[in-house]
């Protein structure tokens, strides 16, 4: 087995590991994460004008996006989850259009405004972590 392959599969029981004991709160922390670390890598992937990670990453930002959207409760979230489901679309069609005219910058903006909502998410309190929704 190489370094690379060793590396990935390290990667991968590490994250398996982290998600297996993750709150719901930190699962999503986990999702923010990964989109951010796939627009890094697109961009690498841009300048070193690397097509196919390219693609598998903003691909990869996409899907990830688009899972953020789609878990959104939209019956009892009510303005925040439209205007948070509203910009998750927005991201994810940046994202696309970025990657396929090479736009770095753009994708940094995505990447700035995916940060900012991971930041306020953060800042939820411990408390708050594991609320579900009444019955």
């Amino acid at each position: 087995m190489n370094a690379l392959a060793a590396l990935a599969q390290y990667g991968q029981v590490k994250n398996d590991a982290q998600t297996m004991y993750a709150s719901p709160h930190q699962l999503v922390l986990m999702l923010f994460d990964g989109a951010v670390e796939a627009m890094s890598m697109t961009m690498g992937a841009i300048q070193h004008k690397n097509i196919e990670l390219r693609g598998k990453q903003s691909t990869r930002a996409i899907s990830i996006i688009n899972g953020l959207r789609d878990c959104l409760d939209m019956e009892t979230g009510g303005e925040l989850a439209d205007n948070l489901y509203s910009l998750y679309q927005y991201m994810a069609q940046e994202l696309f259009r970025a990657a396929f005219k090479n736009d770095v910058e753009t994708i940094e903006n995505v990447q700035a405004m995916l940060k900012d909502i991971r930041g306020s998410w953060e800042k939820i309190p411990l408390d708050m972590h594991y609320m579900q929704k009444a019955n």
